[in-house]
């Protein structure tokens, strides 16, 4: 019998069992696709699965590694499911929780595109989040708990070029990701900047961090200040469709030229 003809079945096993909380027994029918018809039957498989049920059976995955769906689903199909990872957040959780909400989302993000070695993988799964607006954010709300180290990245990258940069001030875990984009996709890398720093004009303002003094509106005119991570949550839970992402809506956030700091 034609593999093919299975995966609707198998697609529709793994629905239920995501569904019905049991992911263990959901990743147990994932690797024994892989087992019977191979790695390119579980991509399929992932691929017919509906977006929001691939984010909960990933998001049940501390960083991701011991999910062989991790391992194997397709650019294009994490970047639909991580529409729906803020899906179960409440104002009150983004409110009382923020640290955990990011954490998880940390582990999540940087487990999926670290998840192996295959670097046209990355550049692959990073042009595809970061070709959507709910993609563009989750990795601002990450960014956002290193806004000093982000400018001071941005700045080395600009000066130097992303493959000549990676020195910052902090070892924060955050800079191997941001670098990984920067030197991968360009255009990702400036959405992203323009996602935390929305009011940044090249060449009229420069970047700035909040003041934890308070005393930003005496500066609103020279600096363009990063949004707070709480606000970027808030944004991202905003951003989960009300049905699946099926065909995600590429953003029209601007590209910049070479004087992106000129």
């Amino acid at each position: 019998m034609n593999a093919k003809t299975n995966f609707p079945a198998i697609s529709r096993q793994v629905t239920a069992l995501v569904l019905s909380g049991s992911t263990k027994h959901a990743e147990e029918a994932i690797n024994d696709t892989a087992e019977q018809f191979g790695d390119l039957a579980v991509v399929a498989v992932l691929d017919t699965l509906e977006p929001q049920v691939a984010a909960m059976h990933l998001s049940s995955f501390d960083g991701g590694k011991l999910s062989l769906a991790t391992l194997l689903i397709s650019p294009k199909a994490w970047a639909e499911s991580l529409a729906f990872f803020a899906a179960t957040w409440g104002e009150d959780m983004i409110e009382d929780e923020p640290e955990v909400l990011t954490e998880s989302l940390f582990a999540h993000i940087h487990g999926v595109i670290f998840s192996s070695d295959d670097a046209q993988r990355r550049t692959r799964l990073i042009h595809e989040a970061l070709s959507t607006d709910w993609g563009t954010t989750a990795f601002a709300v990450l960014f956002s708990t290193a806004t000093h180290e982000i400018i001071e990245l941005a700045n080395d990258i600009h000066t130097r070029g992303a493959h000549n940069s990676g020195h910052t001030s902090s070892d924060h875990d955050v800079i191997p990701l941001a670098l990984e984009i920067a030197r991968s996709d360009t255009d990702a890398w400036d959405r992203v900047l323009f996602e935390i720093f929305p009011d940044w004009q090249p060449g009229e303002n420069q970047l700035r961090a909040r003041s934890e003094e308070g005393d930003d509106d005496e500066h609103h005119h020279e600096y363009a200040l990063a949004r707070t991570t709480h606000d970027l949550l808030l944004r991202l839970r905003k951003q989960v469709p009300g049905k699946s992402a099926r065909a995600p809506k590429k953003n029209a956030r601007p590209s910049l030229g070479e004087d992106i700091f000129a």
